[in-house]
């Protein structure tokens, strides 16, 4: 999907992703306990370059809830950053395991969003539509 698609529907898959985990729909077995809180500070330290300063103490994947709100408080600027990086073709910033473009960072962030949030949005289908599990994983019926 092209840059300019996923910014624009950056909040709706924001959305989209909270209402899945606020949902009855059974994600002990994914591994967004992990992957979304690293990929909120990821985000956060691109917004960080530009003085958006987003923190949270909140664990696993829950963080995505703490997210939301300050992006919806902050979204005008946050959106505002975005669109900044991604016009930028030559911004780089400096990551743990050497340099990147800030534009290639950001885009990294929200393809995650989109694509975790189309996920969720078929594990919800099937879970209403009353589709069988693929696999019994026993500690989930204790």
């Amino acid at each position: 999907m092209e840059a300019a698609a996923l910014y624009f529907r950056f909040k709706e898959n924001l959305a989209t992703i909270v209402s899945a985990l606020n949902s009855q729909l059974e994600v002990r077995t994914m591994p967004y306990n992990t992957s979304i809180p690293l990929e909120i500070d990821l985000m956060s330290d691109i917004l960080r370059i530009y003085g958006l300063n987003f923190t949270s103490a909140t664990t696993g994947a829950a963080r995505i809830f703490d997210f939301e709100q300050w992006y919806l408080q902050n979204e005008e600027a946050v959106n505002d950053v975005m669109h900044r990086v991604l016009e930028d073709k030559k911004a780089y910033m400096k990551t743990a395991t050497g340099v990147v473009l800030q534009k290639e960072m950001l885009y990294r962030r929200l393809e995650f969003f989109k694509e975790t949030a189309h996920t969720l949005e078929v594990m919800m289908v099937q879970q209403n539509l009353g589709s069988p599990k693929h696999h019994n994983y026993p500690f989930l019926n204790q």
